[in-house]
């Protein structure tokens, strides 16, 4: 999920998805909800998962 990669890219901790501010930015300017933070830990574990292999060969 690029939300996911962006914020670990960006060093913003996970948690800050729940933030009312945070919260109401996206929903203004994106139109969007946003997926709590146990769904970006879910999705940033398949990502570590599916590129640890990658990473270990180099």
């Amino acid at each position: 999920m690029d939300l996911t990669r962006m914020m670990i890219a960006c060093n913003i901790p996970l948690a800050k998805v729940e933030q009312p501010e945070f919260i109401n930015f996206f929903e203004k300017h994106c139109g969007k909800r946003l997926p709590s933070r146990t769904t970006l830990t879910k999705c940033m574990e398949r990502n570590v998962k599916q590129f640890a292999p990658r990473l270990k060969s180099n």
